[in-house]
């Protein structure tokens, strides 16, 4: 007689692929810097100023540290759910710095930074994690699925790719009013297997409205691997087949995104939409209910490793003597000191009932909602 344990599911992991980056002249990939920190790559070095590169670098390590954090409060049970970034930091924040306040973001699921970039306190973002009624969404969404009005920054669902046709749609009303904003889009890799990632293809195409669309290639589509995702030679060259112009970047290279992004930004109405395909790599679980052991052989994170994008820019700034340990230290502390004040601030935040589901659904509330609202209480009652 079998046992549990011996019909246990081990999953069955492809072999490890070689890392793009390394060959980025030969795949087309715009890249500035290379595995340690020089800029020596294929694009230009932006020049950014000491400032400019150490805001880049102290925002991708407290996201960092944000993402350690909410790993952690997930699996002791404070927060019911979590989205790992480890690895997608650069992407989050070399895009949105090449972007204006005014320009509206459609984010997908881990671009934490862009909240913060946007001016918006780290003590609210603790709040959406743990669903406080106070929080932006008042409690209404899954932690890490931020979004606030206020910043030009929508939420993200978790049906992935649906808001691809919503950005398209949106920049295009903006032309047709005669607005100056742009409009960017963050999605995953696998929402290109979507048949909203090729309605909103086919729209910009026709309609060439002011939208710049990021697609986060990072390599797995929950658990499934490039090679089974599309026949294409790679994600970018989908907008031939839809006159969208496209360019492939190095996904952990800031200095390269900030770059590329800056370029379709400010040349839209010459390029008019741009397709960005960021190579980037996911180094941890796809989500705290993940377990990428299944799918994937360690030896891959491994290989990346060394692309490491937080590293890369530390790196980058140490040749220029703009960063040392002393700094680093420092940095660290000040993270751990602001998290930590962000955690006990939301712990002590209100959470919503379950009534307040019921609220906003219509402008006036009417019969049908007052009857569910009535009959969900009364469970919960019974429950109690």
């Amino acid at each position: 007689m079998s046992t549990q344990s011996d019909n246990k599911f081990t999953g069955n992991p492809r072999e490890p692929e070689p890392v793009p980056l390394a060959q980025a002249d030969e795949l087309g990939i715009k890249q500035v810097l290379d595995c340690d920190g020089n800029a020596n790559g294929n694009l230009a070095d932006p020049n950014l100023s000491e400032d400019e590169v150490r805001k880049f670098y102290e925002m991708m390590v407290l996201v960092r540290a944000i993402d350690d954090r909410g790993w952690k409060l997930q699996r002791s049970g404070r927060i019911a759910f979590w989205i790992p970034l480890l690895g997608q930091e650069a992407v989050q924040v070399g895009v949105t710095c090449a972007l204006d306040d005014k320009d509206w973001i459609f984010r997908a699921h881990r671009e934490l930074a862009v909240w913060l970039l946007r001016g918006k306190s780290l003590k609210m973002l603790f709040a959406q994690f743990y669903g406080a009624e106070e929080e932006p969404l008042r409690g209404r969404r899954l932690p890490c699925l931020i979004g606030s009005r206020d910043i030009n920054l929508i939420s993200s669902t978790t049906q992935v790719g649906a808001s691809l046709p919503h950005a398209v749609g949106a920049a295009w009303a903006a032309k047709l009013l005669g607005g100056s904003e742009k409009f960017l889009i963050f999605f995953g890799d696998g929402s290109a297997s979507r048949g909203e990632f090729h309605s909103a293809m086919n729209f910009a195409g026709i309609h060439q409205p002011p939208v710049m669309m990021v697609c986060v290639n990072n390599g797995w589509a929950v658990t499934t691997p490039l090679d089974r995702q599309t026949a294409s030679a790679n994600f970018a060259a989908k907008g031939d087949n839809y006159g969208v112009r496209n360019v492939r970047v190095d996904g952990n290279d800031p200095l390269a995104l900030y770059a590329v992004t800056k370029d379709a930004h400010d040349n839209i109405e010459e390029y008019g939409p741009t397709l960005i395909e960021a190579v980037t790599f996911r180094l941890g679980y796809h989500t705290s209910s993940d377990n990428p052991d299944l799918y994937r052989h360690e030896q891959e994170c491994e290989l990346w490793k060394p692309w490491d994008p937080v590293r890369r820019l530390r790196l980058y700034m140490e040749n220029k003597g703009w960063w040392d340990q002393t700094r680093e230290d420092a940095l660290i502390a000040l993270h751990e000191k602001e998290i930590q004040e962000a955690v006990t601030a939301a712990e002590a935040m209100k959470i919503p009932g379950p009534a307040s589901q019921f609220d906003d659904v219509f402008a006036e509330t009417n019969w049908m909602i007052e009857e569910q609202k009535e009959r969900i209480l009364s469970e919960v009652k019974a429950d109690d």
